[in-house]
């Protein structure tokens, strides 16, 4: 094996191994999780799918994630590994297109190291959706246009055909390399005389390829054109240095250092672009090329964004091979005197991977970098929480449709979605008066900031018009869980000596559904309250839960007014945070009504005298 082809295959596996690196560490983001429930359907129904629900992606990725995943499983490593193949792939396909430009097998590895490198392409090369397939397939196609272009031959037309072909069937925005592509082939013929015999096969091929795609391109027209966006329109110049940096240190660079990441690419660009100009007239021709390959996608989709919110940094994965080839020529080379090269070298070099190494560093550990979320952990506060309430009895809520918590959590609790409309406030009422009609007692609601669906909080107003209180919160994850219940209003299990001289009145608890440790138990108090003590906010109830040796094990103090109301009767419901090392058995639950404004805060006395009211027994369950 000569030196090149060691340095390449050892390029190409650090490429593997930094794509592969902690591959399912990281939760799935919500777009990762729609395309898993998206191919959930048949070959048959897919297609119908994405063109009933107007999904702006065409149908390639889905149909090999299918096919994949019916071999290896649905893990997160699995989901991921198809687009980190495909991201090793462009890797070696960038190198083969610098050689195929004529840039020397420095340029090429170069080229291919930044690009093994780049965290913009690690992430989409673990991310499980098409943007690293389409990078691949973007590449290919060049990489063919060019053989075609050069070689003329049978083979190299069709291998071209399917490639743009299947570009074009993973991500629309492949037009737009093509359409740089036709745009150098048009403008060399126009510069270059000799090259305009291939110009009439060249534009034959090219009516292959839209022959081809038309069929679909008929079903879908109205779908491209009419996709409203997940990006925003930003101006010119905060375009160009987003787009640079992205190219240059990815995506996990805090927004502060963008401008030095970019000028630093834009620098390499200009260098490399200088040293291609004045180099041999093939680096001339490449140099034209790159710049159609980099510059048209990017402006393209910046256009295309004026009159919707449509730039996002991720679809501009197509034009990074260009930007690593483009850094790489400015690396070494004629005509800079090989001193002058091998400080560039040393320099720029080493610059763009230690922006590098601190992107990847961010990504892989920063979570304000990163795809994690705390999905996992919901999914286990789900199961905690919802033990011992009987499933028909529980919902988990979520204000915001996000598919991602249903690939982690495969409990038996059903979920409804509230609102279930965007802003759809009386539709959001329907769907709580459903679920107190189904005898639903708990409610889990993980609060999602959701602007675009739920901006009011409607969601918790719902909950609250529907008879439900809140009885705690937790941070789990980047949500705030809230836990509602409701009251079982059949009649409560009756007290002894639960009468205050006061005029309080405490009849007695509702049904209480046991708990894990570390879940929530939600004992309900039946209280008689007179209206002259509605106001009393200096007068509260404590529910305590008792070990055997009457040790405090958890408590939950409330103001006394206040609560549902049922009849003559005020529904108090408490929510006792178990401690997670608690251990299971028998516990005893005791309330008291105390002065919370008077020095001491003493507890007053029922009429026969008891500090404290026996409510009955509580279970924690074994975990």
């Amino acid at each position: 094996m000569t030196r090149g082809r060691l340095a390449t295959l050892t390029v190409l596996l650090a490429a593997f191994a930094l794509r592969l690196a902690l591959l399912d560490f990281q939760e799935l983001r919500g777009d990762e999780a729609f395309g898993y429930f998206f191919i959930q359907r048949s070959y048959a129904d897919l297609t119908t799918a994405t063109i009933d629900l107007r999904e702006p992606h065409p149908l390639a990725s889905y149909y090999l994630a299918k096919g994949w995943l019916a071999l290896g499983g649905d893990s997160e490593f699995s989901l991921r590994f198809l687009p980190a193949w495909f991201g090793v792939l462009a890797v070696a396909l960038t190198g083969r297109l610098a050689r195929r430009l004529g840039l020397g097998q420095g340029t090429s590895l170069t080229a291919a190291v930044l690009l093994a490198t780049s965290p913009y392409t690690v992430w989409h090369s673990q991310d499980a959706r098409m943007y690293s397939m389409s990078l691949a397939l973007t590449t290919a196609t060049v990489w063919l246009a060019l053989e075609l272009l050069q070689r003329q031959r049978l083979v190299w037309g069709l291998a071209y055909v399917g490639s743009a072909w299947l570009a074009l069937h993973t991500h629309y925005y492949a037009t737009f390399v093509l359409g740089a592509l036709n745009l150098f082939v048009l403008g060399r013929a126009l510069w270059v005389p000799s090259t305009r015999p291939n110009l009439l096969p060249w534009l034959g091929w090219q009516l292959a390829v839209g022959g081809l795609y038309l069929p679909w391109l008929t079903q879908v027209a109205g779908i491209v054109g009419g996709y409203s966006g997940n990006g925003d329109s930003p101006g010119f110049l905060a375009m160009l240095e987003r787009s640079l940096a992205v190219f240059a240190v990815g995506e996990s660079t805090p927004a502060a250092q963008r401008p030095f990441w970019a000028t630093l690419a834009a620098l390499s660009l200009l260098l490399g672009g200088l040293k291609l100009w004045l180099g041999r007239p093939a680096e001339r021709r490449a140099l034209g090329l790159l710049l159609c390959y980099l510059a048209i996608p990017v402006l393209a989709i910046w256009v295309s964004a004026w009159s919707r919110p449509i730039f996002n940094e991720r679809y501009l994965v197509a034009s990074a091979p260009p930007f690593a080839l483009l850094a790489a020529a400015a690396l070494g080379g004629r005509p800079f005197p090989k001193q002058t090269r091998t400080v560039l070298l040393t320099a720029l070099l080493a610059v763009l991977l230690a922006g590098a190494s601190l992107g990847l560093t961010r990504y892989y550990q920063d979570p304000a970098y990163s795809k994690t979320r705390g999905w996992r952990l919901l999914a286990a506060e789900f199961d905690l929480l919802g033990a011992g309430v009987p499933t028909h009895a529980a919902r988990i809520a979520q204000n915001f449709p996000d598919p991602t918590l249903w690939y982690y959590y495969r409990g038996p609790i059903e979920h409804v979605v509230l609102p279930p409309a965007p802003h759809a406030a009386a539709e959001a009422q329907i769907e709580v008066e459903k679920l107190t009609l189904s005898g639903v007692r708990r409610v889990l609601l993980p609060l999602q900031p959701a602007p675009n669906w739920d901006a009011d909080q409607l969601a918790v107003a719902a909950l609250t018009a529907g008879g439900y209180t809140q009885i705690a919160e937790r941070q789990t994850g980047v949500w705030p869980l809230q836990i509602w219940t409701t009251a079982d209003l059949n009649q409560p299990t009756g007290v002894e000596d639960g009468d205050f001289p006061n005029g309080v009145r405490l009849l007695g608890m509702a049904r209480l559904d046991p708990a894990l440790p570390g879940g929530i138990l939600a004992p309900t108090l039946w209280l008689q309250v007179p209206q002259s003590l509605m106001g009393n906010t200096a007068l509260k109830i404590t529910v305590q839960l008792l070990d055997s040796t009457g040790q405090l094990a958890a408590q939950q103090d409330r103001p006394l007014a206040g609560g549902q109301r049922q009849g003559a009767a005020t529904l108090r419901t408490f929510g006792l945070a178990l401690p997670p090392d608690l251990a299971p058995g028998q516990y005893r639950l005791i309330a008291a009504i105390y002065e919370s404004e008077t020095e001491g805060m003493p507890r007053v006395r029922t009429l026969g005298g008891a500090e404290a009211v026996q409510l009955g027994n509580a279970t924690v369950l074994a975990p």
